[in-house]
């Protein structure tokens, strides 16, 4: 049975009164029709409500508009999947040489480049934002070879999104309207701050230093122009972001009859590419753009999307042709969209997401020498270290940019809870209102020492 209007903005406004959120938008999709509520304010400052045609900051779902654009390349025979990123970017430099030279466009698309993954560099508001960006990752770490490991890659999309610039000849954010905005008819989605001006507008919350069980409104509102391609160009409602959806459940055919993609790639898209690390928070495996999972026997596609102070989320079941996506404003709203998730796939498909793995009684490790040492990535290292009564804790350190403009509080001996998986631990960082399953592993031997952290989509190298 279909849900009405008014059960959805009742369970959205009871969501956001639980979960301590100040504003969100959530569109569901059933069969054909599209549904949009809100519940809240834009802003905590000016108390001007949360409206349907409101304009929130999808985040990295947006990397799915890169992919696609990709995608449209690889129909017209202009990209190939298979070849090296280095074929279209005779420029292109990294710090590994073979990498360089054989990372694929299907390795970007599935974040397994083994790139270091998260590096936010301002290169200005210019039309040259993504040259300059190369240029400034030509030393960017390699924590794994192509092809091994999946770990997400903020960078990598950075680079697909000037892969299409060259091969498009033209610049992102113009390819962006003119291949896929425009055409879809989205009259809620722009690229650009100013052309947001004319939309009722949300803004990000993050807790005030000051009064750490208040929020504050987040200052800076948005990334630098050089992250458009992973997601920080688009600015939407979350109706648009279902109505991009339906291109890949339509099969590449836009609402009006137009075909913008092949059916061949939208099901290769929606194939999986390589599978995660942990199951738990985004999916079981990676597509290409794609998160890939099953709700019990139900097949979904999705991506998640963080931005400054705003938090999104889409799911859908392409079969059931049924979905959602919730958008609010605030960093951490993980708690509430597994209880929306829960709620909405279980009334009308009778599944849910897969909880967490259970808890052990005792938080004491047996062997704490295997975890214990240093782990890092580009921007970020954790120190895991054994504390006085045999559990973990775990030191986290963050320098990368988006950290910065987040004004991270303290990250320090974090406890990290055993669970009932191998290797596998839930932590819980300061500004996160859910626990993260935190997995170590090795790729090259399960039973060794692990050579890896895996926490919050990334892989973190164990450096000592």
């Amino acid at each position: 049975m279909s849900f009405t209007q008014a059960e959805l903005e009742k369970k959205l406004a009871e969501l956001i009164d639980s979960h301590h959120v100040p504003g969100a938008q959530l569109a569901v999709l059933d069969g054909d029709e599209i549904t949009e509520v809100t519940a809240g304010v834009l802003s905590i400052r000016t108390g001007s409500p949360v409206t349907t045609d409101a304009l929130f900051l999808p985040g990295s779902i947006g990397k799915l508009y890169t992919a696609t654009l990709v995608l449209m390349l690889v129909d017209e025979g202009l990209i190939d999947l298979e070849r090296p990123v280095k074929t279209y970017l005779p420029d292109f430099e990294v710090r590994d040489e073979h990498a360089r030279d054989t990372v694929t466009v299907r390795d970007l698309l599935r974040h397994a480049s083994g790139f270091d993954g998260d590096v936010f560099i301002d290169t200005g508001r210019g039309d040259d934002a993504l040259p300059r960006y190369m240029k400034e990752i030509v030393d960017l770490p390699q924590i794994c070879e192509p092809g091994k490991i999946w770990s997400y890659s903020n960078s990598g999309f950075s680079i697909l999104g000037r892969l299409v610039e060259v091969v498009a000849d033209t610049v992102f954010e113009t390819a962006l309207r003119d291949r896929l905005l425009g055409p879809l008819g989205l009259k809620h989605s722009v690229v650009f701050p100013e052309d947001a001006i004319p939309h009722p507008l949300s803004v990000g919350h993050e807790a005030d230093p000051e009064n750490p069980d208040a929020l504050r409104v987040s200052d800076p509102w948005g990334l630098y122009r050089s992250c458009g391609p992973m997601g920080a160009s688009l600015v939407a409602s979350a109706g648009d972001v279902l109505r991009f959806a339906l291109l890949h459940l339509d099969g590449g055919v836009a609402a009006d009859g137009t075909r913008l993609l092949s059916a061949d790639i939208v099901a290769a898209a929606q194939e999986p590419q390589i599978r995660l690390v942990d199951d738990t928070v985004l999916g079981e495996a990676w597509g290409l753009g794609w998160i890939l999972d099953h709700f019990g026997d139900v097949q979904v596609i999705g991506h998640d999307g963080n931005s400054l102070g705003q938090n999104a989320f889409m799911r859908v079941a392409p079969e059931q042709r049924f979905g959602f996506c919730l958008q609010t404003n605030v960093e951490s709203a993980l708690s509430m969209y597994r209880e929306l998730a829960g709620w909405l796939f279980q009334e009308r498909l009778g599944v849910e997401p897969r909880q967490d793995p259970e808890r052990l009684a005792s938080t004491v490790v047996p062997d704490p020498g295997r975890y214990a040492g240093t782990y890092q990535r580009s921007g970020l290292v954790f120190d895991i270290a054994a504390a006085a009564d045999g559990s973990l804790v775990a030191s986290i350190k963050a320098s990368h940019a988006a950290a910065e403009m987040q004004n991270l509080p303290p990250m320090e001996e974090l406890p990290l809870v055993p669970v009932a998986v191998d290797d596998s631990f839930l932590l819980k960082l300061p500004i996160a209102d859910s626990e993260l399953l935190a997995v170590f592993f090795n790729p090259d031997d399960g039973s060794a020492a692990p050579s890896y952290l895996h926490f919050g989509g990334r892989a973190h190298k164990r450096v000592g």
